[in-house]
């Protein structure tokens, strides 16, 4: 028996087919029949990380609707992948922005990373650090705001004018751990949404931070299912790509090699996540073989990020990729490759 728009309707409860809740196989095909006729796709397309051969092992990039969690040990640079995720996915093009969720940072901080970030990312002769940034916020009183003191000083217009030029699609959000929570969270992320922007991404920096009612969901593993699920929901309703930074349980820091499994609540990651990719210091899990036979190459190593794709729903798994680190700037290199040497695993460690 045919279904007619009324009976469809009463499944809905009165409301028309939306991107959740049923809907026909012939009212499927005949919506995607008149966006593919329209040409209006731009929100279906990749949208890049801007990290190559990254790009590549993800098919162009992330996906509407996708969740990517990232995990790593403290301060082997997760927030600086994240952060420069949200730049490169607003400094792409005009139909795409970016939302920054920081539970750890203030938007000022979050600001002078970008600053440095873009005078690596511009080839400036003196990239700009964060003690340069202080000493020219604190210099002499002329009156002038930071960007135009830049702007006067040799090599550095070109970072402004590069900030500028994504101002308005990167929106960086101070979260607190008390009281913002995921409800606040998918207001922010609808209000994006809202604007029209095509392809949107979202960074969660970080996952375990997001807090919950006390007296609910108390033991850690039901948190975080709680919120991955959250995300992951969050994703598919508004077409955003997330980026969810997850942290390390503590025994997963004593593994040489940090994966999927040790981060707080993994079962929940591991089963919410259509991309998972955890971060190592190269020097940390490279097979002591290749640190005994050339010792320069090996403090070399320690420059070097290296990015393991555990899981990827659309593509490629079990992938390491190399780039280079430049902590100063808060930047990777854009332009990787895919490691060569032996890494540790723990059957490995445990010889």
């Amino acid at each position: 028996m045919d279904m007619n728009e009324g009976q469809l309707a009463q499944l809905n409860g009165s409301r028309p087919p939306a991107s959740t809740g049923p809907a026909t196989l012939r009212q499927i095909m005949d919506r995607l029949d008149k966006r593919v006729a329209s040409g209006n796709l731009n929100h279906l397309k990749s949208l890049p990380t801007g990290f190559r051969p990254l790009d590549d092992v993800l098919s162009g990039g992330l996906q509407a609707g996708e969740l990517m969690i990232v995990g790593g040990r403290q301060g082997v640079g997760k927030t600086i992948f994240g952060l420069q995720l949200a730049r490169n996915a607003a400094y792409g093009d005009d139909g795409s922005g970016a939302l920054y969720v920081c539970y750890e940072h203030s938007r000022e901080h979050l600001f002078s990373r970008l600053l440095c970030l873009e005078s690596a990312e511009q080839e400036c002769p003196a990239p700009l650090t964060l003690k340069k940034l202080n000493e020219i916020v604190l210099r002499e009183d002329d009156g002038l705001g930071l960007l135009e003191r830049l702007r006067r000083i040799p090599g550095y217009g070109a970072v402004v004018d590069a900030v500028q030029e994504y101002a308005d699609r990167l929106v960086l959000v101070k979260a607190s751990g008390d009281h913002s929570t995921l409800g606040d969270i998918r207001q922010w992320v609808e209000g994006l949404a809202s604007t029209g922007t095509e392809r949107f991404l979202v960074v969660v920096d970080y996952l375990q931070k997001i807090p919950v009612s006390v007296g609910q969901l108390q033991p850690e593993a039901e948190i975080t299912t709680h919120l991955a699920q959250g995300l992951k929901e969050l994703a598919m309703a508004t077409g955003a790509r997330i980026v969810a930074i997850a942290a390390s349980d503590r025994p997963g820091l004593k593994s040489k090699r940090i994966q999927l499994a040790d981060m707080r609540g993994s079962s929940a990651l591991q089963y919410e996540a259509d991309v998972a990719l955890m971060l190592n210091n190269k020097y940390d899990i490279v097979s002591r073989e290749h640190l005994i036979s050339n010792l320069s190459r090996a403090e070399q190593m320690r420059s070097w990020l290296v990015m393991t794709m555990e899981k990827n729903r659309a593509g490629r798994s079990a992938v390491d990729m190399e780039y280079a680190f430049q902590p100063a700037q808060f930047r990777l290199v854009p332009v990787g490759d895919f490691v060569r040497e032996r890494l540790v695993d723990e059957k490995v460690i445990m010889e």
